[in-house]
């Protein structure tokens, strides 16, 4: 079997999807492309999994039975950065209202797809804002560092703020 082009390798990714069958097959999809996926059931499985480790990426259902993937992207964005309130979230619907995208993009979801998804469109997304999301943590990172220590030679602040990002 030829290895696909597109590759989700080190991306850790958060399904919340109730459908077993869907569920079942992004996974297995985010998976064969080296993605490492946690699928939850509900809204209330995702907070509980965002409590233990942060997603590169959240991929959610809208029509999830304890509350929909709209309050759940709104509950999200109201953590601190560091517990997931700024990871990038892509929303999956079989809803077919003309404004679904527009609403989804108001509750805090970067992406929106209709169901049924064309998978490689949905992974490449995810690798998209996998990486904004990088860019992101990263750019945050570097304003959060102490100022450097202009009386320090140039070599000696290089390294330092290189040890910094490490």
């Amino acid at each position: 079997m030829d290895k696909p082009l597109l590759t989700l390798e080190g991306l850790h990714v958060l399904v919340v999807e109730d459908d077993d069958d869907t569920r079942e097959v992004l996974t297995l999809g985010l998976t064969l492309y080296g993605a490492d996926v946690v699928a939850v059931n509900c809204a209330a499985h995702a907070i509980e999994e965002l409590q233990t480790s942060v997603p590169d990426v959240i991929l959610s259902d809208i029509g999830l039975p304890d509350e929909d993937g709209l309050a759940l992207i709104r509950r999200v964005r109201r953590l601190p950065p560091s517990s997931g309130g700024r990871v990038p979230a892509v929303a999956v619907t079989a809803f077919t209202l003309g404004d679904d995208a527009e609403e989804a993009t108001r509750a805090g979801f970067q992406r929106h797809f209709r169901k049924p998804v064309d998978t490689q469109a949905l992974f490449g997304a995810v690798v998209a804002l996998a990486e904004s999301g990088r860019i992101e943590r990263r750019c945050l990172a570097r304003r959060m560092l102490p100022p450097l220590d202009r009386d320090q030679p140039a070599t000696e602040r290089r390294g330092e703020s290189e040890r910094r990002i490490a």
